[in-house]
């Protein structure tokens, strides 16, 4: 199964080696990125984004839900007090 863990706020970047590392050596990264600051579309509008929080994304894979929440519960982020939010990919067919 595919998710994306979003991360909110920062943490040491000290720690992320560990972790990309533990994420490649089980076969668990797919991918992701540190995101700039965004801008937000509503009904025609192009604002702030609404959510200055999000710092970043990464799409992992893991057999199931728990699987997941484990390798969730490990993140820099997560470990000094910053949220990560995980949400399972629905697989889609190819665009019509």
């Amino acid at each position: 199964m595919k998710f994306i863990m979003i991360n909110h706020r920062t943490a040491s970047t000290e720690n992320w080696d560990e972790y990309f590392k533990m994420l490649r050596e089980g076969s668990h990264m797919i991918g992701g990125s540190a995101l700039d600051h965004g801008i937000s579309l509503k009904e025609g509008v192009f604002t702030q984004a609404q959510s200055a929080t999000i710092t970043g994304y990464i799409v992992i894979q893991a057999e199931d839900l728990e699987a997941a929440k484990n390798i969730a519960s490990q993140s820099p982020i997560h470990k000094a007090g910053g949220t990560v939010e995980l949400f399972t990919l629905v697989e889609t067919g190819p665009p019509r």
